[in-house]
């Protein structure tokens, strides 16, 4: 199974290691592809090089039909504005509307937060980095990124000097997607990601 992710995503981030333990209890290898995020959705849809997406929001399936969501949480995406001027501190997406803001194309929740709120000095950026760099150079005030991807993103840029602003100013549910062709695994694959991403339960715990 070749399972779509950005290109800027670790093989061994925990998500990964969790899905693909998911196919191997059905009898499947999972082999991760990465992409830049508008190229992951094409592919996704044509379901020739790609079989699924690792992990994207509820709402994709609006926008790409031919995918089938797998009912589990992954876990929730900390959408999160990054910035260089320690003075900068959005808590909110209204807060972005007066000035320069950068997000990486093709992320709906964000295109569509951004549009709801009147942001107008947009730019799109082609990849994470770009979107950081942007902000790095002054060409933007703030880049909205997920948070854990754009910080392992800004982990291989040393020099840079900007920081994510906390708390996040969205926690977004993300899920598991397959192409249809490959309905029949819906069932097995959810009770393999219920059974993976229950929380363990402590021993004492109340």
């Amino acid at each position: 199974m070749h399972i779509g992710t950005l290109t800027q995503v670790s093989p061994q981030h925990p998500l990964v290691l969790k899905v693909q333990q998911a196919y191997q209890n059905i009898g499947l290898q999972m082999q991760l592809e990465t992409m830049p995020l508008e190229r992951l959705r094409l592919e996704a849809a044509r379901g020739l090089l790609l079989d699924g997406n690792l992990a994207a929001a509820a709402s994709l399936q609006q926008v790409i039909p031919q995918l089938i969501r797998i009912p589990v949480q992954l876990y929730q995406l900390e959408l999160t504005a990054f910035v260089r001027d320690p003075q900068l501190k959005p808590a909110q997406w209204a807060d972005l509307q007066p000035l320069r803001v950068t997000y990486t194309a093709g992320m709906l929740s964000v295109e569509a937060r951004l549009k709801q709120h009147q942001v107008k000095a947009l730019t799109a950026a082609l990849s994470l980095e770009q979107a950081l760099q942007y902000v790095a150079k002054g060409r933007a005030d703030v880049a909205v990124l997920p948070k854990a991807e754009a910080e392992y993103v800004l982990r291989q840029l040393p020099g840079q000097q900007l920081r994510a602003v906390l708390p996040a100013l969205e926690l977004l549910p993300m899920y598991h997607y397959i192409h249809q062709k490959h309905q029949a695994l819906v069932g097995p694959l959810t009770t393999q990601l219920q059974q993976i991403m229950a929380p363990v339960e402590t021993p004492g715990a109340q």
